[in-house]
Order: C-alpha cells, then sequence, then structure tokens
C-alpha cells in the first residue's frame, strides 16, 4: 500500500505574510535571535513595509494641520529621503557579507524594523510638555533614543536576516554606522502638507468679535491649544544650526497682527526650514478655539520650552512680535474681556533669560517699540525695532495683511537675503522711502547687533547656501 505524500502547508496571504513581517521587526528590535524564522520576504512586501512608516508621517502632518491643507510637492523627497538609503544599507551588508542572494530578505527585515523605530518616534510627540520640561537637557536623549536604539538593533538584524557568517558580520556594522545614519542628520524639514490659504472673512461687528472671545469654553480650550502646539515642537539637531520662530500677534481687535503672525510663519517654515521649530501665539477674537493666545505666562512657557529644545551653542531663536505700542513702551497684549499682565522690555529680557535662550533674533513691530531694543541688546542678541522709542510705526490698519516694517522686512527683504541683519537694512530703507511717499512722520526702525549673534548667524547663513 503507498503511503500518502505529505501536504503542504498553504503559503500565507499577504496580510499574515505582512504581520509576520511586522512581528519579526519586532524581534529585531527586541535583539531577538530567532526573528528571521518569521521573515517573508518578498517584493510586494518590501514595498508595503517601506510605505507604512511614510503614510503614517504623511498622516500625522495632515492631521496636525488640524483643518484644510494643500499638498506641497516639495515635501516628497523629505519623505522619501530614508528610502534609498535603507536600500543601500541592507545590499551593502549582503553584498560585503558575500550574501547578495540574501538582499531582500536583509532590506525586509530593516525595513520591518525601522517600521517600528518610526512609530516610536511619532508617538514622542504625545507625550506631554510637563514631561518634556521635567527632563530638562535629558529630553535631548529621548528624542533622539528610538533612533539610537534602531542603528544598534540594526547592526545583529542585518547579520542574522542575510546570513552572515560571523567573519564577515563587520560588514553588517560598516554598513550601518556609514550609510544608515545619513538621513538622520540630514533630513530636511520641508512638509507635506501646508495649511490651506482661505479668503479673509468680512469683518464682524466689534461686539460679535467681542462675544466670540468671551464664550466660556475658551478657558477650557485655551490650556490644551497651548500644551498641544508646545507638544508639536522638536529638538534641534546636534550640529546643524537652526532656527526656532516664536511669532507673537498682541492687539485681538485688528486682524493685521493675526494674517502678519501667521504669514511670517509660513514664510520661516519656506525659508529657514522651521517646521516643528515654530510656535505662533495670537491674540483674535476668531482664532481663541485654534490658535494659543498671546499672554505673558504664555509667552513664558513658551520660551521655556524652546529654551529646552534648542542646542544652546549654535541654535538661533527668532521672536517677531507685532502689536500696538505705548509711549511707556508697553506691548499691547489685548483681547477683550481678558486682562493680561503687562509686558515691557525688562518682562521680555526676564523672560528670555529664565528660557536659557543664548542667541536670539528679537523684532518689534509696535509703536516706540524702540524702547525694546537697548534694554534687549548685548552680546548675543540681534534686537530690532519697526519705530524709535519716540516714534509710531504705520500700516496697523484692521483690513491690511502687513504693516509698513512687516511687509518691508519678511516680505521684500528677506526674499532677497538670508541675513537678519542685511534684510534690516533694506527694510529700513524701503520703509523710509514708502513714508515719504505717503507723507507721514518717519518712523525711524532701530537695530542692535553683538558680536555673538554675528557669527552664529554666519552658521544659519551658510546652512542655506
Amino acid at each position: 500500500m503507498e503511503s500518502a505524500s505529505p501536504i503542504a502547508s498553504p503559503a500565507p496571504g499577504p496580510i499574515a505574510a505582512f504581520a509576520a513581517n511586522l512581528a519579526a521587526g519586532l524581534g529585531a528590535l527586541l535583539f531577538r535571535p530567532g526573528f528571521p524564522a518569521r521573515l517573508r520576504p518578498s517584493p510586494p512586501q518590501l514595498l508595503a513595509l517601506l510605505a507604512l512608516p511614510l503614510l503614517g508621517s504623511a498622516a500625522f502632518q495632515w492631521t496636525q494641520i488640524g483643518g484644510p491643507v494643500d499638498f506641497d510637492p516639495a515635501g516628497l523627497p523629505t519623505l522619501f529621503f530614508g528610502v534609498p538609503w535603507l536600500l543601500l544599507t541592507a545590499w551593502a551588508a549582503a553584498r560585503g557579507g558575500l550574501q547578495e542572494g540574501r538582499f531582500l530578505a536583509a532590506a525586509v527585515a530593516l525595513a520591518a524594523l525601522w517600521a517600528w523605530v518610526a512609530a516610536l518616534q511619532l508617538s514622542l510627540i504625545l507625550v506631554p510638555p510637563s514631561v518634556w520640561r521635567s527632563l530638562g537637557d535629558d529630553s535631548l536623549l529621548l528624542w533622539w533614543s528610538p533612533a539610537i536604539w534602531g542603528l544598534a538593533a540594526s547592526v545583529p538584524a542585518l547579520a542574522r536576516a542575510a546570513s552572515l557568517e560571523p567573519e564577515r558580520r563587520v560588514a553588517a556594522l560598516l554598513a550601518v554606522v556609514l550609510l544608515l545614519p545619513i538621513p538622520l542628520w540630514v533630513e530636511s524639514d520641508t512638509p507635506l502638507f501646508t495649511p490651506r490659504e482661505t479668503a479673509k472673512p468680512a469683518s464682524a461687528a466689534p461686539e460679535a468679535r467681542r462675544e466670540l472671545a468671551a464664550r466660556e469654553a475658551v478657558l477650557y480650550t485655551q490650556p490644551r491649544l497651548l500644551d498641544e502646539a508646545l507638544a508639536r515642537l522638536r529638538p534641534g539637531q546636534r550640529g546643524v544650526p537652526e532656527v526656532f520662530l516664536l511669532a507673537v500677534g498682541g492687539y485681538g481687535g485688528q486682524d493685521v497682527f493675526l494674517r502678519e503672525v501667521q504669514s511670517v510663519e509660513a514664510l520661516f517654515r519656506a525659508r529657514f526650514g522651521t517646521q516643528g521649530h515654530s510656535l505662533v501665539l495670537a491674540n483674535n477674537p476668531t482664532t481663541v478655539g485654534e490658535i494659543p493666545i498671546a499672554s505673558v505666562t504664555a509667552l513664558g512657557r513658551s520660551l521655556t520650552r524652546i529654551g529646552q529644545l534648542m542646542n544652546r551653542d549654535e541654535d538661533v531663536l527668532f521672536l517677531f512680535m507685532t502689536s500696538h505700542g505705548s509711549p511707556d513702551y508697553r506691548f499691547d497684549l489685548s483681547l477683550w474681556p481678558y486682562r493680561f499682565d503687562d509686558l515691557t522690555p525688562e518682562r521680555l529680557r526676564s523672560l528670555l533669560d529664565q528660557a536659557g535662550i543664548r542667541y536670539r533674533v528679537v523684532l518689534v513691530s509696535a509703536c516706540y517699540s524702540g524702547g525694546f531694543v537697548p534694554v534687549l541688546a548685548g552680546p548675543d542678541t540681534l534686537a530690532m525695532s519697526a519705530a524709535a522709542a519716540d516714534r509710531n510705526s504705520h500700516g496697523c490698519s484692521h483690513g491690511a495683511d502687513w504693516t509698513f516694517f512687516g511687509r518691508a522686512y519678511f516680505q521684500e527683504a528677506l526674499d532677497q537675503t538670508r541675513s537678519f541683519e542685511t534684510a534690516f537694512d533694506i527694510a529700513r530703507e524701503a520703509v523710509g522711502r514708502r513714508e515719504s511717499d505717503e507723507g507721514v512722520d518717519a518712523s525711524l526702525p532701530q537695530i542692535a547687533v553683538g558680536n555673538g549673534i554675528r557669527v552664529a548667524l554666519k552658521g544659519i547663513e551658510r546652512v542655506g547656501e
């Protein structure tokens, strides 16, 4: 009697194979030596594993905007930049270990491992701001810990997935050390999605605008909005001078200040790569449910958080403040029916010092804002104002998109140069010509530049060359 031939177990379907590969990737991340037995390598599986973190990152960017978005093709190179380096690392390890036939298995293992690393990295953005603040300087280590762990786990993962002989496993080490970290250090901050620009709404009656800010829900929404905005900020990269932006729109009774800080935030993301490094505080009745308000308390918390995330000896804070000002140098933070603490030059200097921020560029756009310049000035500070201490600035009408100085500095001068100091010179001349043409008193913008900040800003300018 003939014995029955054994029945081969059916090959797993694509979903089961994908789950098996993810399980193998988790095993590789946890340094488990038996993970290769769970791998189900194939070209479709490799593509799916490579796509998973990309889709996750794109979806996260979309949800963080919290409204209508526009797709920016310039963000695609950023999104896909790590893929060729991951594949090149797997190929180099397999070829160096004389196991080119195991390239696909090595690539699948590495892609599955880094899908978990990407998930861990995204989850850190959800860590409450209070935790980041409590960590102080250790917050940088926490931020980079998934990537560091992933790099360490990638060496044995490649060696095992590619079946490298012990004497050939140095190929995996060299491939990981020389190739895999490259996307971590040169990654751009160009976003895939940007907030959609919408038509400016018709101005509501003053009474209706005030009622928007006086709603009870604002009292409960605002603390959450500030916490979420601070949690979205990311640490700076060591060895890469970067700009952090804090834009403050003070007076809530006119929309020009809101439009100005929003435009500056968008400009800095595009021009200086501040995605993840920028924050807007604005007083406006129409945005109290969407944007953190600009109070002294919110400003202090924001500066403290930014100071924790900046690399003290290389990163630069650009603090832009736009509002009305008074002859006794009080920056207007009005939002009816609330009464916020006064913001004076001395109070602002104290907040910056307490935050531990070394390199500062501060631009105050308001009437009499020149009173801020001598108080803020220092070796590591570039302080600028839209007007002298005894002069008015111009252009703060409700329907305007920019004040005179804001348009000249951000929209016109920074389109010609990456130098904040040179941009001031260009803007000062442009504002003078416009004021003369329109027959208004000269505002006489002021500037004070320290030698230390000049050196730091050279590093920022070289990054963009």
